[in-house]
C-alpha cells in the first residue's frame, strides 16, 4: 500500500493477512521507505509462515500477556483507587524490565531476580520520558524492607490477577521465591517503632516553631499542628485534609474521610471522638479555609524533619507523635481506660493495628500542667 506523507515523501505499507474458515486470524504489517523493501519483507514472511505451526505460534505469542499487561488489568478491574504506595509500586514494576516478561515465561528464579535487582538499586525508566538520562540509571540500593514492599504489592497481583487477565498465575513459584528471599535476608518486614518524644524534646520543638511563627505569621503554625497530633492522635495527612464541615462541635466528633486501611481506604469514613485538648485546639484555629489545618502533609513532614535536625533530636518522625498520643490515652485512662473507648478516639477498627502504637512508659499524664497548653488553646 503506497502512501504519501505531508512532506511529499512516500512510504509503502506491507500487509499480510491469514484467514481460517473465512475469518482473519492473523494480520501482520510493516512500513518501508521503498516498494522493493516492502516486497522483500512480504516474500520472507510468507515463506516463514508456510512452516508447519508458524501461524499458530505467532498467534499464541501475541496472546501472551506480560507482567505490565496483567498489572494494568488488575488496576483497571478495581472499582476503587489504590493507596499512594501501592499505586506507585505497581507503576514502577510495570516500567522495570520485569514488566516486559511474559507471565508464561515466569518461574521462581524470575521473582528472585526481580527482588535482587530491586535490592541492588536497579532503576526503571522514569515515568516522564523527558527526565530520562544516563545518570538516572545509576544504582541506588534499597533496603530489604523496601524490596519487601514491592514484593508484597506484586503478591496481590499474583494471587488475584489470574481470573482478571484470564491466565494461570505462577503462585507456587512466587511463594517458593519468597521463602528463598526471606531465608537470604533480601526482604524484611519494617521494624516496629517504639520511639516516643521526651518532654524535653517536645519543649524544644514547640519553642522552635512558636518562635518561628511569632517572627512571621505567614509561616505554618507548626506548634498548633504538633499540638493537634498529640491531642487528636491522627496521621499528619488526615489532620491536613479534615474540613470544618466534618467537625461536629456539639458532639465533639471529627469524621475522617478515606481513613487509611490495608484493604479499603477509599470510602472508609470514620467518625472519631475528640479529647478535651483537641476540642480547644480546633476551636483556636481560624475558619479562613475549608480545612481546619490547611497545610500540605508533605510540608508538615519536611518542616518537622528539618527542625529535628536543627535541634539535634535524633530519630524522631512526625508519625511518632501518633504513637505518643495513643500511648498517652492508655496512660491517663481516657474513656475509663477501655480499649473499645480508646478506639473511638483513634479511629482504629477493632481488628486493626492499634497494639503497635501502644508503648506504655508511665502511669499518669506526662503532659499534665504542660506549659504549652495555654498557647495551644489561644486563638491563632
Amino acid at each position: 500500500m503506497k502512501r504519501e506523507k505531508k512532506d511529499g515523501s512516500q512510504s509503502y505499507t506491507a500487509i499480510i493477512r491469514k484467514k481460517k474458515k473465512g475469518k482473519v486470524i492473523l494480520t501482520m504489517t510493516e512500513t518501508f521507505m521503498s516498494e522493493q523493501s516492502a516486497k522483500r519483507w512480504v516474500k520472507k514472511r510468507e515463506s516463514e509462515l508456510k512452516t508447519k505451526g508458524a501461524v499458530d505460534k505467532i498467534i499464541h505469542l501475541r496472546k501472551r500477556k506480560t507482567w505490565s499487561d496483567v498489572i494494568a488489568d488488575y488496576c483497571d478491574a478495581s472499582p476503587n483507587t489504590f493507596g499512594k504506595t501501592k499505586s506507585a509500586n505497581l507503576a514502577y514494576l510495570q516500567r522495570l524490565d520485569f514488566g516486559k516478561i511474559s507471565v508464561e515465561d515466569t518461574d521462581a528464579h524470575t521473582f528472585f531476580s526481580l527482588a535482587k535487582d530491586l535490592l541492588i538499586g536497579v532503576q526503571a525508566p522514569p515515568a516522564d520520558p523527558r527526565k530520562d538520562s544516563p545518570e538516572h540509571y545509576a544504582l541506588k540500593p534499597r533496603l530489604p524492607q523496601t524490596v519487601n514492599s514491592y514484593m508484597a504489592t506484586l503478591r496481590a497481583v499474583v494471587l488475584y490477577g489470574g481470573p482478571i487477565s484470564s491466565i494461570t498465575m505462577s503462585i507456587g513459584d512466587f511463594e517458593t521465591a519468597s521463602r528463598s528471599l526471606s531465608h537470604q535476608g533480601l526482604v524484611a518486614r519494617s521494624a516496629k517503632r517504639n520511639r516516643r518524644p521526651t518532654l524535653d524534646e517536645m519543649d524544644k520543638l514547640m519553642a522552635y516553631f512558636y518562635d518561628n511563627y511569632r517572627a512571621d505569621n505567614r509561616r505554618i503554625p507548626m506548634h498548633k499542628v504538633i499540638g493537634a497530633a498529640i491531642a487528636l492522635a491522627h496521621r499528619q495527612k488526615a489532620l491536613s485534609l479534615v474540613p470544618w464541615a466534618d467537625f461536629n462541635i456539639n458532639k465533639a466528633r471529627l469524621t475522617l474521610r478515606n481513613m487509611k486501611h490495608p484493604r479499603e481506604t477509599v470510602g472508609n469514613d470514620v467518625e472519631t471522638w475528640i479529647t478535651e485538648e483537641g476540642m480547644k485546639i480546633i476551636a483556636s484555629m481560624p475558619r479562613s479555609d475549608e480545612r481546619i489545618f490547611p497545610f500540605h502533609s508533605d510540608t508538615i513532614s519536611r518542616l518537622f524533619t528539618e527542625a529535628c535536625k536543627i535541634l539535634g533530636i535524633i530519630d524522631l518522625h512526625f508519625h511518632d507523635l501518633r504513637h505518643d498520643a495513643i500511648s498517652r490515652f492508655f496512660e491517663i485512662g481516657i474513656g475509663g481506660g477501655s480499649r473499645d473507648k480508646i478506639l473511638k478516639y483513634t479511629g482504629h477498627s477493632p481488628d486493626g493495628s492499634l497494639s503497635r502504637y501502644i508503648h506504655i512508659e508511665q502511669e499518669g499524664d506526662k503532659y499534665e500542667g504542660w506549659k504549652w497548653w495555654p498557647i495551644l488553646f489561644a486563638p491563632l
